[in-house]
């Protein structure tokens, strides 16, 4: 990590990590299979470490500050730094693969320029894992309220929901929208006639975030009064009307 924002980033080994015959050394295979398809058809347009084309280097290097956390094989490292004044937040996700670290995931916290690396669209990535079980029927709101793990994704949105005994459920959402900008939000939801809704401290007045399902089986997502955007959304992304198909798009829990 203090190799990665050596000299305020001008010097950043990020590339050298990242590079064809050393990523797999460093990073995970989701990461290395997304950094292929970038080879082939460029989707990663910026920096892996720092938000922008322009950087203060003395500053970062002035303000850096990391901080780790670990539990079993898992860790994340967050650094925080100044630019130009700004403050940002990147955090590093690392799992432990034999008697090494390697890096699973990027994603910077900046409230206006929240992003995550795994969800970045790449054409030519490798699909994700098959599903692990048959996913809910037509009518599978059912199904979902049993206790239980619940995990889907699409092209742009991962959606895990963890139902408990007592119907309600913590909830996580990550989508990419405008660009690179994304929206991130984990909480605690109540079961409504149709689904669930997640209450949440917003900038704006409380996030009032509603899962909706259809009898078809599919999941949209409702934030009235845009309070859950404000807060939990980068810039030029949204997490109102986000759909998934929960047939098609169910996938295997990961941890």
């Amino acid at each position: 990590m203090r190799g990665i924002y050596e000299g305020g980033g001008a010097r950043s080994s990020i590339d050298r990590l990242r590079a064809p015959g050393a990523r797999s050394r460093y990073f995970q295979p989701a990461l290395v299979r997304l950094f292929d398809a970038n080879d082939r058809d460029e989707c990663i347009d910026f920096g892996l470490h720092i938000n922008g084309q322009d950087f203060d280097e003395a500053e970062i290097a002035r303000s850096l500050r990391l901080q780790t956390r670990q539990d079993g094989d898992r860790a994340a490292v967050d650094a925080r730094f100044r630019s130009f004044g700004k403050a940002n937040h990147f955090r590093f996700d690392f799992q432990r693969s034999g008697d090494a670290w390697k890096i699973a995931d990027i994603a910077s916290l900046t409230p206006d320029a929240r992003w995550r690396l795994s969800a970045v669209p790449c054409r030519g990535i490798t699909a994700a894992a098959a599903p692990a079980s048959a996913p809910p029927n037509a009518s599978g709101l059912e199904a979902l309220r049993r206790p239980g793990r619940y995990c889907f994704a699409n092209r742009f949105s991962e959606l895990t929901i963890a139902v408990e005994a007592s119907g309600s459920a913590r909830i996580g959402i990550e989508h990419l929208g405008g660009g690179t900008h994304t929206c991130g939000l984990e909480g605690r939801g109540r079961p409504v006639a149709a689904g669930w809704q997640l209450e949440l401290e917003g900038v704006e007045g409380t996030c009032r975030l509603e899962l909706v399902m259809s009898p078809a089986g599919r999941l949209t997502t409702r934030d009235p009064g845009g309070a859950c955007k404000a807060t939990y959304c980068g810039l030029r992304a949204d997490i109102a009307d986000l759909a998934l198909d929960l047939r098609r798009d169910k996938r295997r829990c990961r941890g």
